[in-house]
């Protein structure tokens, strides 16, 4: 028996600066239909660059039921912080790329996206994401 492909999904990248976005903000990803999306088949590829002296840039998925209102998700079940991709030193910091999954939570939501999430300090338009999603299509 033959098993029918899905599409593979893979649609344009956000990208953005930090420009006083303060700790604790986001540089946010696209909006996605939940119900659009296979379970268990999302990720997110992330290109973040730090420059500013002691920025932090996390990875950080976010649900909503109305696309207004956004919660955080915490991480895997055995690790609920965000996942830190890069900190500025205030050089010429070099951008990190890394594929972040979603947590199986956020397929019970309407709406899902990935965001940079700054911490320590605000930041600059030096500070630059992008954030890709990659998926099969529902």
């Amino acid at each position: 028996m033959r098993i029918p492909s899905r599409k593979y999904t893979a649609p344009a990248a956000t990208t953005g600066n930090l420009d006083t976005v303060v700790a604790g903000g986001n540089g946010a990803g696209a909006t996605l239909l939940a119900q659009t999306v296979t379970p268990g088949t999302l990720s997110a590829l992330f290109v973040v660059d730090a420059e500013t002296s002691t920025i932090t840039i996390a990875a950080k998925w976010q649900v909503s039921d109305d696309g207004l209102t956004w919660y955080d998700v915490a991480g895997t079940p055995n690790n609920a912080a965000d996942v830190v991709l890069a900190t500025g030193t205030g050089g010429a910091d070099a951008a990190v790329t890394r594929v972040v999954p979603a947590p199986a939570p956020v397929h019970g939501w309407r709406y899902i996206r990935a965001v940079a999430r700054v911490g320590v300090t605000t930041g600059a338009a030096v500070d630059t994401f992008s954030i890709a999603y990659r998926y099969l299509a529902q």
